[in-house]
């Protein structure tokens, strides 16, 4: 017998710990949104598989439409580029997937103005605690602080009633104490961390969203400030790089970014070649 879904929500509830856990606060994160689409409809789910998953189920019963983000407390199978998995505790961290709608044109923008956006609000608010903190990008959708990953996104896309939709996923480390997990602590990082003080996920993810409305309505009027200020905060850029996926390898200096996103990689007789998507290691 298929589980109905009073019991599939009691179960959720059931699996959080209110003793410890302030569940995210809709009016605080409403009273920081100044986007005119983007975060206006928020689906909150208090355990998720995923909640990339969770937006495609939803979009025929919800009719979810460009701008809604579906965000869970914590994920028991959130994953990360090519399938890995992405540590998901509860209260501490932003897990969210958000949907848009855009033209074919501007689908490949998604995977730096995504990363971008996050940056900017994670030293958005860490300005705003008296702070100063620099949010540096890793290709393709990395968010690093002193080297260590951030945040990350997993553009993924589906069809709908004739339309093709983008779901965003984002994970940000609001305020994960990452020495918890060995698994992560060499590579991983937290805002809490890096400030040595923990600051409001609400507040982080109204940022997120008031400057990816911006960034995604500039780029899209062909304005090509967002590209460069993705661009420069490329720390890939000048590195040795090895770049892996679909059966390929290639290993050279990443020299540049085509106006498409793609990575441009010289090898070592001076051969250039363009990657489109996969993973890049920095050598050292």
């Amino acid at each position: 017998m298929s589980e109905s879904s009073f019991d599939q929500f009691r179960r959720m509830m059931d699996a959080m710990e209110f003793e410890t856990l302030p569940l995210f606060s809709r009016s605080h994160f409403s009273w920081h949104l100044k986007t005119d689409y983007v975060g206006r409809r928020l689906v909150y789910r208090p355990v998720s598989e995923s909640t990339q998953d969770d937006a495609r189920r939803m979009l025929e019963r919800f009719r979810l439409s460009a701008g809604a983000v579906v965000l869970a407390e914590t994920q028991t199978a959130g994953r990360g580029r090519a399938g890995r998995s992405w540590v998901s505790p509860p209260d501490v961290s932003l897990y969210f997937t958000l949907l848009m709608q855009p033209e074919p044109a501007a689908l490949r923008s998604l995977a730096y103005l995504a990363p971008l956006a996050a940056a900017l609000a994670v030293e958005e608010i860490s300005a705003a605690a008296g702070r100063e903190l620099r949010a540096d990008l890793k290709w393709p959708n990395d968010v690093l602080i002193d080297g260590k990953k951030v945040a990350g996104a997993l553009i993924e896309t589906t069809e709908h009633e004739g339309r093709l939709l983008a779901l965003i996923g984002v994970g940000i480390n609001v305020n994960l104490d990452v020495e918890a997990y060995p698994e992560i602590v060499a590579i991983a990082t937290s805002v809490k961390q890096a400030l040595g003080f923990a600051v409001e996920r609400e507040e982080l993810l109204a940022l997120f969203c008031n400057h990816f409305e911006s960034l995604y309505e500039a780029a899209k009027g062909g304005d090509k400030a967002p590209f460069a200020a993705w661009r420069d905060r490329l720390v890939t850029l000048g590195s040795a790089v090895v770049a892996s996926g679909a059966g390929t390898r290639v290993e050279g200096i990443a020299v540049d970014v085509a106006e498409d996103g793609a990575l441009v990689i010289e090898r070592a007789g001076g051969e250039r070649v363009s990657v489109e998507a996969g993973d890049v290691t920095l050598r050292v």
